[in-house]
């Protein structure tokens, strides 16, 4: 049986928001004609991994392939992690830190400080509670009584007597740390120092290479982005639509924007051609017209339509529509751009419950017709009936890969057991 052709692929993919790592390695293979549904808790990258899928999202680093041509490559987030964390080692050795008497004091001063932040916090519930009590005592209510204040003023008493003894005890911590830091420098290992040093250089070399690879990387993506995305329907949370244009409007939109750029380029190059003394006139006289393939769009955008059961709202506006019929739209505006493959990002997640099977029931039609899918979802259901594979995600790392009966009928991660047990 022949294998079916890698479509998308993904290797080593990671992405970055600041100092947050929401992808961590993402190894990813996606085939022509399968069904892919992406699971996980709510912030575990499920729809930056879609994002990075059509560089919606730039990652960070890794690899991602199309039909076998790498779109992006680099390795400059990990070239980074590493000489940073070797800038970290020699200023921990050049400190003192390293020191295992310096850690363990700087252990003990942690936990000292929260158990100071926990007192903190009692002091101030007593002082609140203190000052309820002498507003009811004065008041004369006979719900409390002296003896109550007096209490509580005791316990003020011993909570700050604690206070200051964790104050004392952490100043002794911090002046030993002092100390051993002293005599953790005085024994700095000029060797090891010369190591991490050295490591340094090789680190800052070979992150300048990777910077320089990134940069050239990018030149080729963004080369190549225009014509990815063309292969690659998205269909958001969100419907964004344009609300000034109708659904026939907003359908076109893309694909004759599309269409007249192709025209100029092909046309661009041919008068080129002329110019050399080809005879170019019968392609020059072939390319379509803005009139010719504004109509191509719009036959392309009433079969869309008639085939999601839409074709009577073609010439209204986007906010006469339900919720369901405008997320049926987004499809329709999605596939008007004939893609091989349909990326969805819970795209069932801002419906109200009633409008849910409509939109459901055009992804599992498309499904059911061949087309190549990612769906990120919440619907396990669905998951369950229409993909072929499903992922589990979770921390930026796909924890579990499974055909639906498998990864639910007998999960293997223990994360995924507890995630299941919640939304099944």
């Amino acid at each position: 049986m022949k294998e079916e052709k890698v479509l998308i692929s993904t290797r080593a993919l990671t992405k970055r928001f600041g100092q947050k790592d929401v992808l961590r390695g993402i190894d990813c293979d996606i085939k022509v004609g399968e069904k892919v549904a992406v699971i996980g808790p709510s912030g575990s990258g499920k729809s930056t991994f879609l994002r990075c899928l059509n560089l919606l999202e730039i990652p960070s680093g890794g690899v991602v392939s199309v039909d076998g041509e790498v779109l992006f490559e680099s390795e400059l987030t990990a070239k980074k992690d590493n000489l940073e964390a070797i800038k970290k080692q020699i200023k921990l050795l050049i400190s003192g830190e390293n020191s295992e008497e310096v850690k363990a004091h700087r252990a003990e001063a942690g936990e000292l400080k929260k158990e100071l932040e926990k007192t903190n916090s009692l002091l101030k519930e007593g002082s609140t509670k203190v000052k309820l009590l002498k507003v009811k005592l004065a008041r004369g209510t006979g719900s409390v009584t002296q003896e109550d204040l007096d209490r509580e003023l005791a316990n003020l008493t011993s909570l700050g007597e604690r206070k200051a003894e964790l104050k004392t005890r952490l100043a002794g911590v911090n002046a030993k740390i002092k100390q051993k830091k002293s005599e953790a420098k005085a024994l700095l290992d000029k060797d090891e120092l010369a190591r991490l040093k050295a490591a340094k250089a090789e680190a800052q070399e070979q992150y300048l290479k990777a910077k320089k690879a990134h940069n050239a990387s990018m030149k080729k993506t963004n080369a190549s982005i225009d014509e990815h995305r063309r292969n690659m329907g998205m269909v958001f949370q969100h419907f964004n639509l344009f609300n000034n244009l109708t659904v026939t409007e907003n359908i076109v939109l893309a694909p004759l924007s599309l269409g007249l750029k192709d025209v100029k380029a092909k046309k661009k190059q041919l008068l080129k051609r002329k110019l050399k003394g080809e005879d170019v006139s019968e392609q020059l006289a072939a390319l379509p017209t803005k009139l010719e393939l504004a109509e191509n769009a719009k036959a392309t955008a009433r079969r869309l339509l008639k085939r999601v059961g839409l074709e009577d709202k073609a010439d209204v506006y986007p906010s006469t529509l339900s919720g369901g019929q405008k997320q049926r739209i987004a499809i329709v505006r999605a596939l008007a751009m004939n893609p091989r493959v349909m990326l969805f990002d819970e795209p069932t997640s801002a419906l109200d419950p009633e409008m849910v099977g409509e939109v459901l029931e055009v992804i599992k039609e498309l499904a059911e017709g061949g087309m190549t899918m990612v769906i990120v979802t919440h619907e396990i259901g669905f998951a369950r009936e229409v993909a072929t594979r499903v992922l589990f995600i979770d921390e930026g790392i796909i924890k579990e890969d499974a055909p639906p009966a498998e990864l639910f009928g007998a999960p293997k991660d223990a994360r995924l057991k507890e995630f299941l047990s919640k939304v099944l």
